[in-house]
């Protein structure tokens, strides 16, 4: 079955219009031939489920394998036996979908329609059909093409604004490949509204090497000296507070049980102080409607405590008791909180405007962020779009921004268990320049 012409659209009134846009979604509610085709489609998984018992419990990453792996199965059983099921649901007829934003390279996707049931005691099929980059798409038989008010509407009834989990009858992970030799930036709808969005903002990126790396390097023995201390002093008040877990179970319902867990406050107005923050929480043993509620506080002899929102308290060591003096002691141990604008080796000066909300997190076009991909250490500088400047870390070397995009991306999809599109060949030769190493996919033994 070929995917039909946007132009179909057109048939639809202005009430009822349909936006279609590149990289995006048509709905269509399933009618006669496709209805027909999803239901003995829902029935094959049925019958596939009596022989083949995906994970349900675990690692997630081990069930959604799991799951990939059984609608793999399917599919294949299916090009055997019931191939006209898989064409009349959409599921031979996948679109080439191509994403690209702002100092990005493009990147393309195969995405497979999906069917989704309703939650109603007759369930109504749905279908989701991808947009490829010209904006054809998979038009099911005798299917019913939603216009965008109702497309909202199934929405909301499918998904229930994302509280419902709901899950397509089959799931084809998407993969990536190579671009289309046509695909054309210049009519690309989601590249015109990327590059509309926060059209002032940039990066500059840069290997770092020499003193910029020894920079990078010191900051991180630091970060590992503090992260240590700190986790020094949260032990010790945790041990501190569940010797009191007897008395304070006396005051909630039978049967449950108690955690403490501590978290801490760094930088802004701390300027290099680290504050402890301590809440102990019902387990939800008894009841699991208890779990995370907070239990208030004894009073200790190693601590007096301030109020914080969500539950927590913070810490303040006490000084007229020996147990206050001593976790005292292991608190004015933990050094002053690491930072890479510390390091005036590496201090950019890119024009950057800051909103509101990065001036307070301290997001500039000074201080960079470093990353570690392909086996190196990466600079990453805010900028202005057009700004102009020679500036260079010590000992660093100039990464295009694309390059290292692709490989944040390729990074994301691993993660995600897809298969990242072919590098193209701009990319692979920056990569052999800079002795940079692609990311590379999870190996796993083949299923049977």
């Amino acid at each position: 079955m070929k995917p039909a012409k946007t132009p179909a659209a057109k048939a639809h009134s202005k009430a009822d219009a349909t936006t279609v846009a590149t990289n995006g979604t048509v709905t269509f509610e399933l009618k006669g031939e496709s209805l027909a085709a999803a239901k003995r489609l829902g029935a094959e998984i049925e019958k596939e489920l009596q022989t083949v018992k995906p994970l349900q419990t675990g690692r997630m990453d081990h069930i959604q394998q799991s799951w990939n792996d059984f609608y793999d199965g399917l599919t294949r059983r299916l090009e055997k036996e019931a191939p006209e099921v898989l064409q009349a649901t959409g599921l031979t007829s996948p679109a080439t979908q191509v994403f690209q934003g702002k100092q990005t390279l493009p990147r393309a996707y195969l995405e497979y329609p999906a069917i989704f049931l309703s939650p109603e005691k007759e369930p109504r099929y749905f279908m989701y059909s991808p947009v490829d980059y010209k904006g054809d798409f998979f038009t099911p038989q005798d299917a019913k093409l939603l216009g965008d008010k109702k497309n909202a509407v199934v929405g909301e009834l499918l998904f229930a604004g994302g509280w419902l989990g709901n899950a397509p009858l089959v799931s084809r992970k998407k993969s990536g490949v190579s671009t289309p030799a046509d695909y054309n930036p210049a009519t690309n709808d989601a590249l015109k509204k990327s590059y509309n969005y926060a059209a002032n903002r940039g990066q500059r990126c840069f290997i770092a090497g020499g003193e910029s790396l020894a920079a990078v390097q010191d900051n991180r023995r630091r970060e590992t000296e503090w992260r240590a201390a700190v986790d020094t002093v949260t032990n010790f008040i945790k041990a501190l507070v569940e010797k009191q877990f007897p008395e304070m179970e006396k005051t909630i319902p039978a049967g449950e049980g108690l955690r403490a867990s501590c978290s801490y406050s760094y930088g802004g107005y701390l300027d290099g102080a680290t504050e402890i923050h301590l809440a102990v929480r019902m387990d939800g043993k008894a009841n699991i409607w208890n779990a995370g509620k907070t239990v208030p506080l004894l009073e200790n002899p190693a601590f007096a405590t301030e109020s914080r929102e969500g539950g927590e308290a913070t810490i303040v060591a006490r000084t007229d008791t020996p147990e206050g003096r001593n976790l005292k002691m292991l608190m004015d141990m933990i050094p002053r909180t690491p930072a890479l604008g510390e390091y005036e080796v590496l201090h950019g000066n890119f024009n950057f405007r800051q909103n509101k909300i990065e001036s307070a997190l301290g997001i500039n076009g000074v201080v960079p962020q470093a990353v570690d991909l392909g086996g190196k250490t990466i600079l990453i500088y805010n900028t202005a779009s057009k700004a102009k400047s020679s500036f260079c870390p010590k000992g660093a070397t100039p990464l295009p921004t694309e390059a290292y995009q692709w490989l944040q991306s390729d990074k994301g999809d691993i993660n995600m268990g897809i298969t990242p599109p072919p590098m193209p060949p701009e990319v692979t030769a920056l990569f052999e320049k800079a002795d940079l190493k692609p990311q590379q996919p999870r190996r796993r033994a083949p299923k049977p």
